[in-house]
């Protein structure tokens, strides 16, 4: 049986190549593909995209072809760049035809005849721009000619694979922009996991897990993605841009959601069945959904007559919402013909309707109010009510649909309601049609399996400050069950009569005690790690009071307070007045907050913000308002939206801190769907029970360093003993990070101090295997928030720095390192990490010594993977010690620079070239003249072929294979 080998091109790429190809993909190895661009500067296949231009625009001129071609080159490589570029995929820009004389459109893809297009793909896709660092994607997908996603490949054996590729493509978007000038799509795999997301504004919280059934393949993850039709679909309707924050952003659509949509036009499409159920839990993109959905009807205007679609909202604080994350994607509506009105009035409503309007409508579910029954009895009215379980069974919604009764109505929600004091929920209402209630349902549970949202974990505050049960439970829990309270404005009404406990709430003493609290929980525990915080306040006085309170205790600056206005608070209430914010500023306040390094840290509301404000930063939340059923999930659904800062590290969960006690009601107060309840809203200690446990274990696994000798000594056994493979440091590291995760999320706590001293010593232990094996010394630099400022506290630890020291490679150094103590495998990886750092230092010493280099870190893999020992290791780096020293001294008697003494040193045992009586001297000087000629070749491809050129000259004695083959060795060395 063979031995298994697992490799990032053996095991990954070329197995991806080949099962795309058995889909229909057509294979360019990477020297034609070059060739078919134009060089490494290109990125277009230009013959390809010719040719499907003539094909699809016979009308099109030979020059406008061209010059079609020059624009598609010539679009900046930027977000907006890439934007254009799709917009010509999709058909959607123009050119003027001279004959007919008039704009008409251009076709580049076609999307209904599938097999006209022209599929390539091809790997090792390298990119070199004039005068700057190039890079090469591992497999591009080009349709027509056009580069459309861009692939990177991890090793299977790597842990953290995933996010090492995004990082790469980020870097992409700093070096070499052009790269992903073009390409819409990115995908990045190790085999085992098949993630897949956007180019540009490229986060793990972007990227999305490819799944079609539990237990895919590999084979068959790539070719659902990849099947031709389906990509093409991905290309023409599920990819979005959309300016969020004043920043052009763009996303693609998750599974869940295409699922959703594709649900959604089909019911719409049916000439029977008029109501639908869209079930997708908080934070899980309903607003694109609902959107793509309106956009591909009001698209078809041949299959759905031209129809119109009325998105309803029940709020102004939605309404702004929407029209702050999508006015691109409307604009681009209009663009294609697709007319969009905003009903800001009732009159205005029925205007629209009484006009027969044709296209998108937005309107509020309360500007339905009176309107006139049968104002459009069309059959192809489409109404989707956004967070629907708050407009069923009310006057409201017999109003809608009564105004438009031919109507198919279609309503999404995260928390639908099963039935309501005044009559039938959102089933009944929006599920009749289905038997399962619902038309498309995506799980709390599903959402937390696909990392679309995260797990909420909670902890309940201390006693003295949570509200009593019984006042609890009679002033709110019956309260809040006999009103029906789906919404934030229902809520309030309930609170506004429960006087007493909203006098405890607000008391003066209990404010300041919270206040101290929330300021010391949040500088321990969510500030070291970057995030922020709500404070969820009973009403607006409270949310006065606490900035007052928050203000002695922390910066004015990191707290903001944000609530409805009311004109009766200059007499009524003068503190929440005079801490009102203007409109501007509470806008500024909104984008502000979502910025890791500005202030605000901690908002404090009571109503704005608890629904549809999305934060990915904001990881706690401190719940001291009475809440339930809908309203209170919808509240700490605030901190499931996942984020990851700029090193890598991600938000693990969301967090709340219960002043109250409403959450242990929970599970009982959402019977509605407690299945899918169930595991997502957690109590902490279930956390630190899995921290121990974790710790103990590790603690057995990986601290036991042995007895005998000092300190340091048994610390170096250890790392080059137990840790000397890489597969045992993978397993270290994963098992680490998950104890790590928890710290960050549990410390402090008093429950974690007898553990502290384990912890740490195991972080120490992190720190040094890492820094032990890797190729440049960073120390603690990897460990997260929380725990690197635990060890710099104490970062003495025997041994720590000793083990990552780099040692001068000489054979001096080497002969005095043989009588040290220690391992002998500590002294080789201390010695390469010295020859590392010494090619670092000294560019020009690279050229020479690279070869040497190379032979060293293939020593050192051998040790890893106990092919050799580590005093046999030794013996050969001291072979090279001896030949770096001899390489040394020719380079100072020669004479030559360290390109010329660097071929010189290649080729100075070349059989070859003694044979034809070329001196390896005379080689070196000819080099450096030629490198004077061509000062560019590194980065100049016309440079490079020159170079190329003339280094075949004084070679012409030789053997044309043996002279190819010297070269190519000749120019990978000087222009390494």
């Amino acid at each position: 049986m063979s031995d298994l080998k697992i490799s990032e091109a053996g095991t990954v790429q070329f197995p991806m190549v080949k099962h795309a190809i058995e889909i229909g993909w057509t294979p360019l190895t990477p020297e034609v593909a070059k060739q078919k661009r134009g060089g490494e500067a290109g990125m277009l296949m230009r013959d390809e995209l010719e040719a499907k231009l003539v094909e699809f625009n016979p009308w099109l001129s030979p020059d406008s072809v061209r010059s079609i071609i020059e624009t598609l080159d010539a679009l900046p490589a930027t977000v907006d760049g890439n934007r254009e570029i799709l917009m010509w995929l999709r058909g959607e820009r123009g050119w003027y035809d001279e004959e007919e004389k008039r704009h008409r459109s251009v076709q580049l893809v076609d999307f209904e005849n599938v097999g006209d297009n022209a599929f390539h793909v091809t790997w090792e896709w390298a990119l070199k721009p004039p005068a700057r660092k190039g890079n090469r994607a591992d497999v591009m997908f080009l349709v027509n000619g056009v580069p459309v996603c861009i692939v990177e490949h991890k090793n299977p054996k790597d842990g953290d694979a995933i996010e090492r590729g995004i990082k790469q493509l980020r870097r992409y978007e700093i070096e070499t922009p052009e790269l992903i000038g073009a390409p819409q799509l990115f995908n990045v795999t190790h085999l085992l996991e098949y993630w897949y997301g956007v180019t540009w504004n490229a986060s793990r919280r972007d990227m999305a897990r490819w799944k079609e059934t539990r237990d895919e393949t590999y084979r068959f993850a790539v070719q659902a993605f990849f099947e031709r039709t389906d990509f093409l679909r991905t290309l023409q309707h599920w990819i979005l841009f959309y300016v969020q924050d004043s920043e052009t952003r763009k996303s693609v659509l998750r599974q869940h959601q295409r699922r959703a949509i594709d649900a959604v036009v089909a019911r719409c499409a049916d000439p029977v069945k008029t109501r639908g159920l869209v079930w997708h839990t908080q934070g899980s993109g309903k607003t694109f959904t609902l959107l793509t959905a309106a956009r591909l009807i009001l698209e078809q205007k041949e299959r759905f007559k031209n129809a119109t679609v009325i998105l309803v909202v029940d709020r102004t604080e939605l309404e702004g919402q929407l029209k702050g994350w999508v006015e691109r994607l409307l604009g681009e509506m209009q663009r294609q013909d697709i007319a969009v009105k905003r009903a800001d009035t009732k009159a205005v409503l029925q205007g629209l309707l009484d006009d027969d309007f044709r296209g998108l409508v937005i309107s509020m579910i309360h500007k339905f109010e009176a309107v006139r029954k049968d104002s459009s009895t069309r059959d192809n009215v489409f109404v989707f009510i956004d967070e629907a379980h708050r407009s069923v069974a009310k006057d409201l919604g017999s109003y809608l649909m009564a105004a438009v009764p031919n109507a198919t109505i279609i309503g999404f929600t995260g928390t639908p309601i099963a039935k309501t004091h005044q009559g039938e929920g959102t089933f009944k209402i929006f599920g009749q049609d289905d038997e399962r209630g619902y038309l498309d349902k995506y799980a709390i549970r599903e959402s937390i399996e696909d990392e679309t949202t995260l797990p909420i974990k909670h902890v309940l505050a201390p006693s003295e400050m949570t509200v009593p049960v019984d006042r609890l439970d009679k002033e709110f829990f019956d309260l809040a069950a006999s009103e029906d309270v789906t919404d934030i404005d229902e809520l309030n009404r309930v609170l506004e009569r429960a006087v007493n406990l909203r006098a405890f709430l607000k008391a003066d003493d209990r404010i300041a005690n919270v206040a101290a609290f929330v300021a010391n929980h949040f500088k321990e525990a969510v500030l070291p790690l970057g995030y922020k915080a709500f404070v969820v306040a009973v009403d607006r006085e409270a949310c006065a009071k606490y900035k007052r309170a928050l203000d002695k205790l922390l910066p004015p600056e990191w707290t903001e307070a944000i609530y409805t206005e009311n004109a009766a608070d200059v007499i009524d209430r003068p503190l929440v007045a005079e801490l009102q914010l203007t409109d501007e500023r509470e806008e500024d306040v909104r984008l502000l907050f979502k910025k890791a390094d500005q202030d605000p840290k901690i908002l404090i509301v009571t109503d704005k913000l608890l629904t549809g404000y999305d934060a990915p930063l904001l990881y706690c939340l401190y719940l001291d308002k009475p809440m339930r059923d809908h309203v209170l999930l919808q509240a700490v659904a605030r901190v499931n939206r996942p984020y990851s800062d700029p090193e890598g590290i991600q938000k693990k969960i969301g967090l709340v801190v219960d002043f109250v006690g409403v959450l242990r009601e929970l599970k009982k107060a959402l019977q509605f769907d407690s299945e899918d309840v169930s595991g997502v809203i957690e109590d902490l200690d279930l956390l630190l029970q899995d921290f121990l446990g974790k710790t103990a274990k590790a603690k057995t696994d990986y601290l036991d360093a042995g007895e005998g000798g000092d300190a340091d000594e048994r610390l170096e056994r250890l790392v080059y003993g137990r840790f000397l493979e890489i597969d045992a440091r993978k397993e270290f590291f994963e098992a680490y990070k998950d104890i790590e995760s928890l710290w960050e999320i549990l410390s402090p706590s008093k429950e974690l101090v007898d553990h502290i001293p384990t912890f740490k010593r195991l972080a120490q232990l992190y720190a040094t295997v890492r820094n032990a094996f890797a190729e440049q010394v960073g120390f603690i630099a990897d460990l997260a928030h929380k725990t690197r400022r635990l060890v710099e506290e104490n970062a003495t630890q025997d041994g720590l720095g000793r083990l990552t020291k780099s040692v001068t490679f000489d054979v001096k150094t080497l002969e005095g390192l043989r009588g040290e103590k220690g391992t002998d495998e500590g002294k080789v990886f201390n010695l390469v990490r010295g020859f590392r750092r010494e090619l670092d230092e000294d560019p020009n010493a690279a050229a020479v010594l690279q070869p040497l280099k190379e032979r060293a870190e293939r020593i050192l893999k051998g040790l890893q993977e106990r092919n050799t020992t580590g005093l046999a290791a030794m013996d050969l780096l001291a072979a090279l010690a001896a030949e770096k020293e001899a390489a040394e001294r020719a380079a100072r008697d020669i004479g030559l620079s360290p390109q010329g003494f660097s071929v010189y040193w290649l080729v100075r045992e070349n059989a070859d070239l003694k044979a034809a009586n070329v001196a390896p001297l005379d080689l070196g000087r000819e080099v450096e003249k030629l490198l004077e000629r061509f000062p560019n070749a590194r980065v100049n491809p016309d440079e490079q072929r020159q170079l190329r050129a003339a280094l075949y000259r004084p070679l012409v004695t030789l053997e044309r294979e043996a002279r190819s083959a010297l070269v190519d060795l000749i120019v990978a060395t000087i222009l390494r």
